[in-house]
């Protein structure tokens, strides 16, 4: 059943439109309010070639749910709607970051948290994943040999990330 669920999250993954950010996204941001409730969180990465090269002005699509789980205000939980996100363009070195909270699980669920990303450039294939972390107990082995998943750890309250893009 799970491999279904891996296998159907990839379909759908390929299968779904990327958001693009507007032209004029700033490469850093703030994806949950000051002042909202949970751990303080701050990602950052580069988007790369698979040599490497940086890429510059490619666009991130960042969306997760608060600290207990939810997409929307409580009781709603709409991923197509998401109260948390942001838009981000990378920086002449590929660069990006974002501060956040880290997102809660699925209410009555066994989905880790996780921050979904949707990442494209012109000439490349875009990637749509999420960053699960590293140490949760719903992280399957499975996930870790998915690309539509990233395992990483939190270090002092920071989490790195590098996207490759084909």
């Amino acid at each position: 059943m799970l491999a279904i669920v891996f296998s159907f999250t990839s379909l759908l993954a390929a299968a779904q439109a990327v958001h693009e950010a507007p032209a004029d996204a700033p490469s850093s941001g703030r994806v949950a309010p000051q002042g909202e409730p949970g751990q303080p969180l701050t990602v950052t990465g580069t988007v790369t070639s698979p040599d490497g090269a940086p890429i510059p002005g490619a666009s991130l699509y960042i969306y997760q749910t608060d600290d207990e789980g939810y997409y929307g205000v409580k009781p709603v939980s709409d991923n197509r709607h998401p109260r948390l996100k942001l838009f981000l363009r990378s920086d002449p070195s590929g660069a990006w970051s974002f501060t956040t909270i880290k997102p809660g699980s699925y209410p009555k669920s066994r989905v880790p948290p996780h921050i979904h990303f949707e990442v494209s450039a012109p000439g490349r294939e875009p990637r749509i994943f999420e960053i699960v972390f590293e140490g949760d107990s719903f992280v399957m082995p499975e996930m870790r040999q998915n690309p539509a998943f990233s395992v990483r750890p939190i270090e002092d309250g920071k989490v790195t990330e590098r996207i490759v893009l084909r």
